[in-house]
């Protein structure tokens, strides 16, 4: 009986349509397992820049300086897919590390490691080490005081405030007693012509004005300067621009203000003698009050404007 089943057609069909399902199947799996893997040989290549390197060490006892926080990374491999995933900072497996828990003080060249890199995935880093100073921890607290390099030439400080009368510093045993000032640096951008009012960043610096290496907390402040600015007076003097009416000999003009005063930088100021305003004269057949703004290269004008008064002259008065 068992012999004619087997024999049967009916066994041949259920036969071919398991091998077929088993066929099936395997060529799915395989499928999976080469997705994203080139069949020509093609070897795929990506260039990350500016990946971190984390640090191994105590940094209850150590405060380790002097180094870059991140290196580049080129990864090659057959798996486009697995490339892929590495170069974005989402969906990345390998990270950089350096081991310093063996290490006591000094200064040393460690090699960077790369950790969890994917099978079938290669990559060079560079550098393939860091130059790093380990040192004793050390903390204390400090006033800040503001950095007054960026004053102009003439200018003079009215008054300084920082919002915060002492921070926290954290830096190495030898390297916290090097810290002359923590100063308050104001934008590269900003020069004390006028007052200043702003967040800014804190600096731990020596007596020649070099950063060092030092964590503070709170590392920014705000900070207020009063400017006494240089000023000079200068007279005013008034252009007449336009048609004189045929029905006048002349417009005289009287200013409200014969002098201004002049703020800025040395230089500007010694570059100007006088301000001038212009007035239009045309169409002016009566007495007419007429504001005239002021303009001055590099300075600041108070007050900006003046009133002109114009007074025309009849032909033989």
């Amino acid at each position: 009986m068992a012999n004619r089943f087997f024999n049967s057609k009916t066994f041949y069909i259920l036969a071919s349509v398991f091998f077929a399902i088993v066929l099936f199947f395997n060529a799915n799996a395989t499928s999976i397992r080469n997705q994203g893997t080139n069949q020509s040989g093609e070897v795929y290549t990506a260039t990350i820049n500016n990946v971190p390197v984390e640090l191994k060490y105590n940094s209850n006892k150590y405060f380790v300086s002097g180094y870059n926080s991140s290196a580049t990374v080129h990864l090659s491999g057959y798996n486009r897919l697995s490339i892929t995933n590495e170069e974005n900072s989402d969906t990345r497996n390998f990270f950089l590390s350096v081991d310093l828990t063996k290490l006591k003080t000094g200064k040393f060249d460690v090699p960077i490691r790369i950790e969890q890199l994917p099978g079938g995935v290669t990559a060079t880093i560079e550098p393939k080490t860091m130059n790093i100073t380990v040192e004793d921890k050390a903390k204390k607290e400090v006033t800040p005081k503001a950095d007054s390099t960026q004053l102009p030439e003439g200018f003079t400080i009215d008054s300084l405030t920082v919002s915060d009368e002492k921070v926290k510093v954290t830096a190495g045993n030898e390297s916290i007693q090097k810290i002359y000032a923590i100063e308050a640096a104001l934008p590269n951008d900003v020069n004390l012509t006028e007052n200043y009012s702003g967040t800014v960043t804190l600096h731990a610096v020596d007596s020649a004005g070099k950063i060092l290496p030092a964590q503070i907390e709170p590392s920014t402040t705000h900070l207020k300067v009063t400017v006494n600015k240089l000023t000079k007076d200068v007279p005013v003097k008034i252009t007449q621009k336009g048609t004189l009416d045929k029905t006048l000999s002349e417009v005289k003009t009287k200013i409200s203000d014969k002098n201004v005063t002049l703020s800025g930088e040395k230089s500007a100021l010694e570059a100007i003698n006088s301000v001038e305003g212009t007035v239009d004269i045309t169409g002016i057949v009566k007495e007419t009050k007429i504001t005239v703004p002021l303009h001055a290269a590099g300075v600041s004008i108070d007050p900006q404007e003046v009133e002109v008064t114009l007074t025309p002259v009849k032909i033989g008065s």
